[in-house]
């Protein structure tokens, strides 16, 4: 047999059973807000009505009775309690029955009762060790309301005889969910395989076109042949790329440093390409140093100062190829014994 309880904190409608009940001794704790109490106060059936109440016994007739069990029954009569001294002596004082006690004592203490229930889980036993049964009984009906629309004729009116009793409003919580919820597989949600090597390809193809991008000038100097595609693609980009620059490529073939009448200093050298693809210009480091080789003076020169020609230096060197160069110098208060040339990017 199954009960409904009431918690008399939060006022949360559940559902019990005969087993549980008196596994517990009448003590549940609500699982809505904690609170332990005596189901048995609040205790009403399954669907919402009162507990039956006892029978009340027949009254036994006096005369049905020997005299010696009457003389003893009247002689363990309790006594009725003695009236206030400012009543009427005339009035006779009220008893109450074994059946008024029934009833008072199945009735519930002050708890009122919700008509919706909020959805909320079971309650829980005290006694952990007593196992719950998993059955979930019977669902719970739901009563269509009367129609209300003015289009549909009005129903004849019943007798009071024969009008129906009203649903129970209240809602019953069960102790278990209810079967067949369907839930989905953590294996549904996964990403698919594929899914996973497009995004793998597409990042490295991404990857590889940003290095492409700014390491260009580099790509170039260590592989002149992928120039055409690079030049094209900086034409769609609108970019710049530079020449080749690879000093392993480059050689000073022939070297002088001449004193001039007017005391000024030229320097002449022959610069040679072993590469088989232009090269940038590169620049020039000049050291002049003393008779013990201690360096005096030390210049750089780019490439616009020992070229006048734009064209000629926007083309680079050309592939197997010798350059002459000659560059005066102007040199105050030093008497140079040497020099050193090197070359640098």
């Amino acid at each position: 047999m199954n009960y409904r309880t009431t918690c008399p904190e939060c006022a949360s409608v559940f559902r019990l059973g005969a087993d549980q009940l008196d596994a517990a001794q009448g003590w549940v704790q609500c699982s809505v807000c904690g609170a332990a109490f005596d189901a048995r106060l609040s205790l009403l059936m399954e669907d919402g009505s009162p507990l039956p109440v006892a029978a009340e016994p027949e009254p036994v007739e006096a005369a049905a009775l020997p005299e010696a069990e009457l003389t003893d029954m009247q002689e363990n009569r309790v006594p009725a309690p003695a009236a206030d001294a400012a009543a009427d002596d005339t009035e006779p004082a009220s008893v109450a029955t074994p059946a008024e006690d029934v009833e008072i004592a199945a009735a519930p203490r002050g708890i009122v009762q919700r008509d919706d229930a909020l959805d909320l889980p079971s309650i829980i036993l005290i006694d952990p060790e007593i196992s719950a049964s998993t059955d979930p009984g019977p669902l719970p009906q739901i009563y269509p309301a009367p129609s209300t629309y003015p289009s549909e004729p009005a129903a004849p009116a019943a007798s009071p005889a024969a009008v129906a009793p009203a649903p129970p409003r209240a809602r019953i919580e069960y102790a278990s969910p209810l079967p067949g919820t369907a839930r989905l597989s953590p294996a549904s949600q996964r990403i698919p395989a594929w899914a996973w090597g497009t995004a793998s390809a597409l990042l490295l193809v991404l990857l590889f076109v940003q290095t492409t991008y700014f390491l260009r000038d580099t790509l170039v100097s260590r592989l002149p042949q992928t120039r055409p595609a690079l030049e094209q693609a900086c034409a769609a980009l609108d970019c710049r790329l530079s020449l080749p620059k690879n000093l392993e490529q480059l050689q000073i073939v022939g070297s002088d440093l001449q004193t001039e009448a007017s005391g000024r200093l030229k320097l002449t050298l022959t610069l040679g390409n072993r590469a088989g693809h232009a090269q940038a210009w590169p620049v020039l480091v000049l050291t002049l140093t003393d008779q013990r080789n201690r360096p005096l003076a030390r210049r750089s020169f780019a490439p616009s100062e020992y070229l006048d020609d734009t064209q000629r230096i926007a083309a680079g060197i050309p592939p197997r190829s010798e350059q002459a160069l000659s560059l005066p110098l102007a040199v105050r208060d030093l008497a140079p014994m040497g020099f050193d040339l090197q070359l640098v990017y």
